[in-house]
């Protein structure tokens, strides 16, 4: 007999609370944040590469879809809502509380316009550096090497090598060494 879909995501829920209340729970400090968090958060599940530095106060939804590089800054109160998957690329740098949410509504009927729930993937070339408050909404690609600017609402995918900037997010200009690949070669994410 199958359990019940809110009963079957009930462990999932548990293994975040848990997850979030012990990744949490360490000072914001440099070694919290380059050694113990980084190492503590793999042993409950995260994939994240060598080198990422964790920051204290970040929420995590669905924390083993999120897929993190090397050399990676998670910085202080950011909110990753992963239940459609995120993958950051190696050597990104995020400023604090950047937003990252897969999951949004259909539109529903006019009795209730809140439609049912859809998931969509969210990917971060390697390279980029994103600014303090940004949102990054489901489905959005942004391509290697961008800067997106403190503040910018992303809610579609984004050419590599670009400053982006906006409510809504667009490309504004092209950055210099859009010809050189960000970081060098790419080396392959923790496993899926």
């Amino acid at each position: 007999m199958p359990i019940p879909r809110p009963l079957a995501n009930l462990g999932s829920s548990l293994d975040d609370v848990l997850f979030n209340f012990v990744v949490n729970l360490l000072p914001d400090d440099v070694i919290s944040n380059s050694f113990i968090r980084p190492r503590l958060a793999r042993w409950l599940g995260l994939r994240c590469g060598e080198g990422t530095q964790i920051r204290n106060g970040i929420f995590y939804e669905d924390h083993r879809r999120l897929i993190v590089g090397s050399n990676v800054l998670l910085n202080r109160k950011a909110h990753l809502d992963a239940g459609g998957g995120i993958r950051i690329g190696h050597n990104v740098r995020f400023g604090p509380q950047v937003m990252m949410v897969t999951g949004s509504h259909e539109v529903g009927s006019p009795g209730m316009r809140t439609g049912p729930l859809v998931y969509k993937p969210i990917a971060i070339g390697d390279g980029c550096w994103m600014g303090a408050h940004v949102f990054v909404g489901p489905g959005v690609t942004i391509g290697a090497g961008c800067i997106v600017s403190a503040g910018s609402v992303v809610l579609r995918s984004m050419p590599a090598h670009y400053l982006i900037a906006g409510n809504p997010a667009r490309p504004v200009s092209p950055l210099s060494g859009a010809d050189r690949e960000a970081g060098g070669t790419p080396a392959a994410l923790p496993s899926e």
